[in-house]
């Protein structure tokens, strides 16, 4: 299966009267964000279904990029992607895809980080792989490991002229 592996736009500073939850995208996160948009919607991949944690900034980035995929379905809210959980438990939703399927999940960091080294097999990857606000990576992963992946992707929206 494709995982799509989507870091949350840049987010307004933390402040005594925001939760971290509610937290929103920047002016910037959000042109980031739809260039990475259309960066997907141009790939050869053809998402399936969206996640999202339900914090707000990822729930906007996740927004966002079904606009620009013109992503017909439901986007889906998942505790497993909150801020601090790892991401792991995500997978119990993923096993019911085929190998042929992509999924597009929208995360945190560290979090989307150390999963996508997961997906890859190689846990020391993660000191390797850089997830700026925005950052996208796509992994090719048989569904019945979850692990020795391939990178189709790693991209982030500075990179994109778009």
């Amino acid at each position: 299966m494709k995982i799509i592996l989507v870091r949350h736009g840049e987010a307004e500073n933390a402040s005594p009267t925001i939760s971290d939850s509610q937290r929103d995208l920047t002016d910037k996160g959000v042109s980031d964000i739809h260039k990475i948009g259309r960066f997907i919607k141009n790939s050869a991949l053809s998402v399936k279904q969206v996640y999202y944690s339900p914090y707000r900034r990822t729930k906007h980035t996740a927004e966002i990029l079904s606009e620009e995929l013109k992503y017909g379905c439901q986007m889906l809210a998942s505790d497993d992607l909150v801020a601090g959980k790892g991401c792991t438990d995500i997978i119990s939703c993923l096993v019911n895809f085929t190998n042929s399927d992509t999924v597009l999940l929208v995360g945190h960091n560290p979090d989307i980080t150390y999963f996508a080294a997961k997906l890859l097999g190689n846990s020391g990857a993660a000191e390797n792989l850089i997830f700026q606000p925005g950052s996208t990576i796509a992994i090719n992963v048989a569904r019945e490991k979850f692990a020795h992946g391939q990178i189709i992707w790693a991209i982030s929206p500075d990179n994109l002229g778009l």
